[in-house]
C-alpha cells in the first residue's frame, strides 16, 4: 500500500500530456499529492487528467497551457493555485529533442528547442518562484538531463538548452534557498527511463533537496530486472483504493 507520503502536496506540472510529465504526475497521485497538469495539446492533457483520475483516484486536473507565453503560463498557475487552494511545488517537464546533425538542424527547429527547453523553464521558474517567495515556502523542479552536465553527440542546441536548464538551476537554488524556495534540478542518464525520473522527482520534493540531482540511466542486471514503466506504481495506486 502507499504511504500517501506527500498528502496534502499541490503541484502544478507542465508537459502533463504525455512522458516525463504525465509520468510524474502519476508519481505525485500515488504519493497522496493534488496534481494539475497543463499541456498546449488541450485534448490530450484532459484526457490524461480523466485517466489517470479514473485508474489512481485522487485530485487530477488537465489544463490548457502554452509554457512559451508568460501571460499564459501565468494564468495556468493562477488557476491551479485556485483549483487546489495553493501550490507548493511546480514541475517545468515540457521538453522537445530533434536529433540529427547540427548543421542539418533548421533553425526553426532550434529556435523551437530554445523556447521550449529553456526559455519556457526561465518563465515557468520566474512565475513560480514570485509566488513561492511571497508565501514563504516552495519547490520548483526542472527536468535537465546529464546531457545538460555534459554533452551528447548529434543534439548540440538540446545540450545547450539543458545547460541553461542545470545553470539556472544551480544558481536560484542559491539565490532562493534562503527565501524558503528550493530549486532542484533532476538530470537523467537516460530521459527514457521515465519512471526513474519520476522517482527522482518525488524523492527530492519528499526530501527537500535542491541543487543538482543525478539519476544514473538504468543499465545491465538492474534494467533486465525492472518492471515496465509505471508498472509498481500502478500495482501500489490500485492497492491503496482498496
Amino acid at each position: 500500500m502507499s504511504r500517501k507520503t506527500l498528502a496534502g502536496k499541490r503541484v502544478a506540472i507542465t508537459g502533463g500530456a504525455h512522458g516525463i510529465g504525465r509520468e510524474t504526475a502519476l508519481a505525485f497521485l500515488v504519493e497522496g499529492a493534488d496534481v494539475v497538469i497543463g499541456d498546449v495539446d488541450v485534448g490530450a492533457v484532459r484526457a490524461a487528467a480523466d485517466q489517470l483520475a479514473r485508474a489512481h483516484g485522487g485530485t487530477v486536473l488537465g489544463l490548457a497551457l502554452d509554457i512559451t507565453d508568460s501571460a499564459r503560463f501565468g494564468s495556468f498557475l493562477t488557476c491551479a493555485e485556485r483549483k487546489l487552494g495553493g501550490l507548493d511545488v511546480v514541475v517545468n517537464a515540457a521538453d522537445v529533442m530533434p536529433s540529427g546533425p547540427f548543421l542539418a538542424e533548421s533553425e526553426a527547429e532550434s529556435d523551437l528547442q530554445i523556447d521550449v527547453n529553456l526559455r519556457a523553464v526561465i518563465i515557468g521558474t520566474r512565475l513560480a518562484a514570485e509566488r513561492f517567495v511571497s508565501q514563504g515556502h516552495g519547490q520548483i523542479v526542472n527536468i535537465g538531463t546529464a546531457a545538460g552536465v555534459t554533452a551528447a553527440l548529434g543534439v548540440a542546441v538540446y545540450c545547450a538548452t539543458k545547460h541553461g536548464v542545470v545553470g539556472l538551476g544551480a544558481a536560484l537554488d542559491q539565490e532562493l534557498s534562503g527565501r524558503g524556495v528550493i530549486v532542484s534540478t533532476v538530470a537523467s542518464g537516460s530521459l527514457a527511463d521515465q519512471e526513474a525520473v519520476a522517482d527522482a522527482v518525488i524523492d527530492c520534493v519528499l526530501h527537500r533537496r535542491g541543487g543538482l540531482i543525478s539519476v544514473p540511466p538504468a543499465s545491465g542486471l538492474r534494467a533486465a530486472l525492472r518492471p515496465p514503466g509505471g508498472f509498481l506504481r500502478r500495482m501500489f495506486a490500485r492497492d491503496g483504493q482498496r
